[in-house]
């Protein structure tokens, strides 16, 4: 199995125990959950705030918890040296947000790409690498210990690969998730690859309206 298989597994795993421990501890405690919305991605029903971290935004300012809040933000976590798998997923972020402007549904919107290579990726990189996409993309990258803040929560994994160590030129193993926070600043669902940006945009409809 190859590393990205591994992590990929890692993160649907977490997914799925995150679900499991929330319908375990409402069957214990009396409580009943509210409906989840029918969606093709992971709905998150119960989640706690992230903990308190401090990365730079592409702009040079602090990209910190605040920034998730009052709007819907959709997070990936990737790096700018990538050769497959972030280019596309930011391809299809890029035809997501056309299609929720074609349905009126943009205005409350943000998406971040969270590089997880911050010796290579400087705020100027991250910029003009996300904009590429789509000018409305922004970036964000840190110290290893404030990205695992926001990265361990949401089960996003990394790894340098061994490749590159003498020139610098190497690859990282990541998870390729897409998760979307809400205007509390809480992850409410995850869509794993392949993502389709059709139905990602049903779901955000769907899971927009719910909490409404």
């Amino acid at each position: 199995m190859t590393h990205r298989a591994t992590l990929i597994g890692l993160a649907l795993a977490g997914v799925l125990a995150l679900g499991m421990g929330v319908w375990v501890g409402d069957w214990l405690f009396g409580h009943r959950p509210a409906p989840a919305p029918d969606i093709a991605g992971a709905y998150l029903s119960d989640r706690q705030p992230f903990e308190e971290f401090r990365l730079i935004h592409h702009s040079g300012q602090p990209f910190t918890r605040a920034d998730l809040r009052g709007k819907w933000t959709f997070l990936y976590f990737g790096y700018s040296y990538c050769p497959d798998v972030c280019p596309l997923a930011l391809v299809e972020l890029n035809r997501l947000q056309k299609l929720l402007v074609e349905r009126g549904a943009d205005a409350d919107t943000a998406y971040v790409f969270i590089s997880v290579d911050p010796q290579r990726d400087t705020p100027q990189r991250l910029r003009d690498y996300v904009r590429y996409f789509n000018p409305k993309f922004q970036g964000a990258t840190g110290p290893a210990d404030e990205l695992s803040k926001l990265a361990k929560p949401l089960y996003v994994f990394y790894q340098r690969g061994a490749d590159g160590k003498e020139t610098g030129n190497y690859t990282i193993d990541h998870t390729s998730t897409i998760t979307l926070i809400d205007p509390d600043g809480l992850p409410r669902a995850i869509f794993t690859p392949p993502q389709n940006p059709e139905r990602m945009a049903q779901d955000f409809l769907k899971i927009r309206a719910a909490a409404s």
